[in-house]
């Protein structure tokens, strides 16, 4: 049996690979087993990738695993943040508090040296005041290249009377000729993978700040957490019943959503 891949490629079909991932979102070895199962009875020759994806998360879900479930599918769930980077901004903010950096701003409008400047999030730590450009895409096989990488660095000069670091942060990866540039000029840059052992996902991983997005509910449920600025689970866990009603969800609805988010926050 083969699986095609996001770019058309066709592949054989390796159980062990869908083990694997399982097993790093949290899965131990009989829940990856039982879910393997489940969708190599399903499968066929040609299943896409994103169906096999979506076979997996129905089965994680049909046995009450929510929680490996929203790790299983953070890359599209963080993707879906979209379609503008303003709640990516909002969740990186809320990923980086949890990592004992004090959120300062949010969108704040700086003067420059020379034009002003909105920055994504402006941070404090150990007396250190970080610039960060959060670099967003809503799409998959899109590589963070040497532009943004530039103009980031270049806003951080503008910006200098301001802030002591400048850092970079995107929810793709980034190309070798961004990587190399950062290193040069001593720009910070996280990315979906990296650096080894503080990229995005393990930052995300680390505090279980799951976006909302990774929830199973009506989209336009979801689209108006996010538009409200309820955008990680945990967020969600800690609102009421009637305050999702009166942001226009109806009471099933918002009832379902926050029985699932509480469980993932509790795991």
């Amino acid at each position: 049996m083969r699986v095609r891949k996001w770019d058309g490629r066709l592949e054989k079909f390796d159980p062990s690979k869908l083990r694997k991932t399982l097993m790093r979102a949290g899965a131990d070895r009989e829940l990856a087993d039982e879910v393997v199962r489940r969708v190599a009875s399903k499968a066929y020759d040609g299943i896409t990738t994103r169906e096999l994806l979506e076979m997996a998360l129905e089965a994680l879900r049909s046995l009450e695993r929510h929680d490996a479930a929203a790790r299983y599918d953070l890359k599209r769930a963080i993707m879906r943040l979209g379609p503008t980077g303003y709640p990516f901004e909002r969740y990186v903010a809320r990923v980086l508090e949890a990592h004992g950096y004090r959120v300062l701003h949010v969108g704040h409008v700086f003067r420059g040296k020379c034009v002003d400047q909105e920055v994504d999030v402006a941070l404090e730590v150990d007396g250190m005041r970080v610039m960060v450009e959060c670099k967003f895409h809503n799409s998959r096989g899109i590589y963070t290249d040497l532009k943004p990488a530039m103009y980031t660095y270049a806003r951080f000069l503008d910006l200098e009377r301001y802030f002591d670091e400048p850092w970079l942060i995107t929810n793709t990866r980034i190309t070798e000729a961004a990587r190399r540039y950062a290193q040069c000029v001593g720009l910070k840059v996280t990315w979906w993978d990296g650096p080894p052992g503080a990229s995005l996902r393990e930052l995300i991983d680390l505090k279980g700040l799951y976006p909302v997005t990774a929830l199973q509910g009506p989209e336009g449920a979801i689209r108006t957490l996010v538009q409200a600025g309820i955008v990680t689970v945990d967020e969600l866990s800690r609102a009421s019943e009637r305050e999702l009603e009166r942001l226009g969800l109806p009471s099933e609805t918002a009832k379902g959503l926050l029985e699932v988010a509480r469980r993932i926050s509790r795991g």
